[in-house]
């Protein structure tokens, strides 16, 4: 069965980072309508699973059937090859599930300690998965490869941005703009990546 969507139904996007919500839209541009919504309607998903993949799917899928309708999710997370590539699906949950990002970019600093910035080989990863009723899941990911710097800097973006620098920018992508940023990012390429499939 080909996947037909319709330009009059909105797809609800799975998430209450409002960030996350800005970078997906700003890739995704006017092609299908997109749609916030308020905290509380989103339902509550224990994201139990240990892969990207099952874990946006888990979200898509439950927000799709709480709506009726086609719903877009993601997952994401860093990984530091010095770390076994930790903290990955665990990155929003790390040292703990309420610390803040200030917090989880300190801890992961802490975890690497006098490694040479040089030698802290790191990639973003997203995955992005959407849902329509009666059809399997439409999958896509993306990755970016950078350097995890020795601290924090800038101020834009989120998550691990201020520490998470990009050699060909030579700078963190908490120093990079959001358009800059969303041409290289993982989750502009995983979005990209969606669009060609179902376009």
């Amino acid at each position: 069965m080909t996947l037909r969507l319709d330009p009059r139904v909105a797809i609800a996007v799975a998430t209450r980072n409002a960030d996350k919500f800005r970078e997906i839209a700003a890739v995704w541009g006017d092609r299908l309508p997109l749609l916030v919504l308020a905290g509380d309607e989103y339902p509550d998903v224990d994201e139990r699973f240990e892969t990207y993949e099952e874990n946006a799917v888990l979200k898509a899928r439950a927000l799709a059937q709480v709506r009726g309708g086609p719903a877009l999710a993601d997952d994401s997370g860093i990984e530091v090859e010095d770390l076994d590539w930790d903290p990955g699906i665990r990155s929003a949950r790390t040292p703990s599930p309420d610390s803040t990002p200030e917090q989880r970019n300190a801890d992961l600093l802490r975890r690497l300690g006098s490694i040479p910035s040089s030698k802290r080989r790191a990639r973003y990863v997203c995955v992005c998965a959407l849902v329509v009723p009666d059809h399997e899941p439409l999958i896509a990911s993306g990755e970016v490869e950078g350097l995890i710097a020795d601290a924090p800097r800038g101020t834009a973006g989120f998550g691990y941005d201020p520490i998470f620098f990009y050699p060909p920018f030579a700078c963190t992508f908490g120093e990079t703009d959001g358009e800059k940023k969303n041409a290289v990012s993982h989750r502009g390429n995983a979005v990209r990546a969606l669009l060609q499939k179902f376009q």
